[in-house]
């Protein structure tokens, strides 16, 4: 009685098994079956099993369109693209990087911006170097005028960092005294360097003027001549 009974509660108890989530292609079957159809979804299944048997055509070609095969091609032509096309120069003139230390002292620098500020602003008064302090350029829209035909009268492009910075005409000056002083390099190019008259004055610099061995000789004997010579001399006075 009391085995049967014990059975009885055990029969009873109800049993927690945890719950595990398969993973369910339903939906996903269900979605490609509604946008193919199910004969469709089997064609591409049967494909998708069989693509290594599949013999592939030797002849077949695949035609990439491009400029030589393409039936609206037409080759670029200036004159018909173009037509009317023209590129006006803002600038009075051109002056080249390597060129504007040779092309520009700080004197030619005080009169450039002395006449490009009149000429923008319209007024006929000069304006001395020790007077650029006291014009200012917080006008923006001056400004801008003012850089543009300060660059168009230089002949060169100012640096956009220059123009935002400088307030007065006294920070223009100080700014462009330095790019009309600075030796233009060109790390690139093993020639790109501006070199100057005083880098010549050497007696032993010499420039694309290479001497051989024996005219070499000839100029180290006539140096020791020169100096034995200015040696006599200073011992006979």
């Amino acid at each position: 009685m009391f085995r049967s009974t014990i059975s009885q509660v055990v029969r009873s108890r109800p049993t927690s098994t945890p719950y595990i989530r398969s993973f369910v292609t339903s939906q996903p079957k269900l979605f490609l079956e509604n946008l193919f159809g199910t004969k469709e979804l089997k064609k591409r299944e049967e494909i998708v099993k069989q693509q290594d048997d599949f013999e592939i055509d030797p002849n077949a070609n695949i035609v990439i369109l491009n400029e030589e095969n393409s039936k609206g091609f037409q080759p670029f032509d200036p004159e018909v693209d173009l037509a009317g096309f023209k590129v006006e120069q803002w600038k009075s003139k051109v002056v080249k990087t390597q060129d504007i230390e040779s092309t520009y002292t700080n004197q030619d620098l005080i009169n450039i911006i002395n006449s490009t500020y009149k000429q923008t602003k319209s007024v006929d008064q000069d304006i001395n170097e020790a007077d650029f302090k006291s014009v200012d350029l917080y006008d923006l829209s001056f400004r801008f005028q003012f850089f543009k035909q300060l660059q168009s009268n230089l002949g060169f492009d100012i640096n956009d960092y220059v123009i935002s910075k400088t307030h007065d005409l006294n920070q223009v000056y100080e700014e462009l005294s330095k790019v009309i002083s600075q030796r233009w390099v060109w790390e690139r190019n093993p020639n790109g360097i501006v070199l100057r008259n005083d880098d010549f004055k050497a007696g032993n610099v010499y420039l694309s003027q290479e001497l051989n061995e024996k005219d070499q000789a000839k100029v180290f004997e006539s140096i020791v001549e020169e100096i034995n010579s200015n040696k006599d001399a200073e011992k006979a006075v």
